[in-house]
């Protein structure tokens, strides 16, 4: 893994909020997870996509997935 020292401008109550929900120490390790979450759903939803009309999934489920990726 390749590590840059970096320096932003973050949101206090939502890292915190979501290092608690995910269980981690640090705030460097909740970006982390939170960044491979994006990855892993995107692939989830290109992966649903396409399986379009080959496998039986409920309609609602991949509206939502949509929408989660694009932001909404």
């Amino acid at each position: 893994m390749s590590i840059k020292r970096k320096s932003h401008n973050l949101d206090e109550r939502l890292l915190q909020r979501a290092r608690r929900v995910l269980g981690l120490a640090t705030e460097t390790e909740t970006i982390h997870e939170a960044l491979r979450g994006i990855l892993v759903g995107r692939d989830v939803v290109a992966d649903l996509e396409a399986v379009r009309g080959r496998v039986p999934f409920r309609r609602e489920f991949v509206r939502q997935m949509r929408a989660e990726r694009r932001g909404g």
